[in-house]
């Protein structure tokens, strides 16, 4: 099998069992074409994530640009094939949108049969059979190695200082139920150590200004968002943000002029 066909089969696989690691690191390092649809039924991994409910595998999907409008062989859309409120409303689906039961011409492996977990395509025994003293070994691995879930109750966001030298991102838990601008800005001005008197607005990259609450509620998992500090406040925080030395987050943060 083609290489690139392979990674896109595992990425749907991935997202049928809602592994984000594994969806991460084929998006992010592999560069896996995220609406790569199945050539037989036309399946993408955000109809997969749609069809298992997979919330947060939906989110992360649609911030990386997956197609909710892209339907699959049937004429299906994602939104068609989940029965989530939630997941719906991300897909954008109105409350009339039928839910649909689909009937796949074929059954996936990763369906049909229990997931073996591994880390990378290719690794493995050549077909032989394992021992007694090798299965316990393999349990115990197999623990090890089980998908990393995100948890349903908080959203994971990607938070830095804008116009800084140092250009990597921290990633910061927000609880759900407190999905409010004041959360989220208390959340940002702890974290990377600035008085929140100094913020002029929050950036949602590239080029969105979040300023209420709705806004908030319209973020999703791994959104990557900036502190825009005032001018005349810059030099003081720089000071405040050098003092995360420990974590690496220690240069100073360059002007930005803030028009008006």
């Amino acid at each position: 099998m083609d290489a690139s066909i392979e990674f896109e089969e595992k990425l749907r696989e991935s997202a049928c069992t809602g592994d984000i690691e594994s969806i991460r690191k084929l998006l992010e390092i592999q560069n896996v074409n995220v609406n790569a649809q199945n050539r037989m039924n036309g399946w993408t991994a955000l109809h997969w994530a749609a069809k298992r409910n997979q919330r947060t595998i939906v989110s992360y999907l649609l911030t990386k640009g997956a197609n909710p409008n892209l339907p699959n062989k049937e004429g299906e859309y994602p939104a068609n094939l989940s029965t989530d409120a939630d997941v719906r409303e991300m897909l954008g689906a109105s409350d009339t949108t039928d839910v649909k039961q689909s009937k796949l011409p074929i059954t996936p492996g990763y369906l049909a049969n229990p997931p073996f977990p591994y880390t990378q395509p290719g690794y493995g025994g050549g077909g032989t059979s394992a021992s007694p003293a090798s299965t316990t070994t393999s349990e115990s691995a197999s623990r090890k190695l089980q998908p990393y879930i995100l948890d349903e109750n908080e959203i994971v966001l990607k938070i830095r200082l804008a116009n800084s030298d140092e250009r990597d991102f921290l990633e910061v838990e927000l609880d759900r139920s407190s999905l409010c601008f004041e959360s989220l800005l208390n959340l940002m001005c702890r974290e990377l150590a600035v008085d929140r008197r100094s913020v002029n607005k929050v950036r949602k990259l590239p080029d969105t200004i979040v300023r209420k609450d709705k806004d908030v509620r319209r973020l999703r998992d791994f959104q990557e968002l900036e502190l825009v500090l005032t001018n005349r406040a810059i030099s003081s925080s720089s000071r405040n943000y050098s003092g995360l030395q420990g974590t690496g987050l220690n240069n100073g943060v360059r002007n930005e002029q803030i028009l008006y």
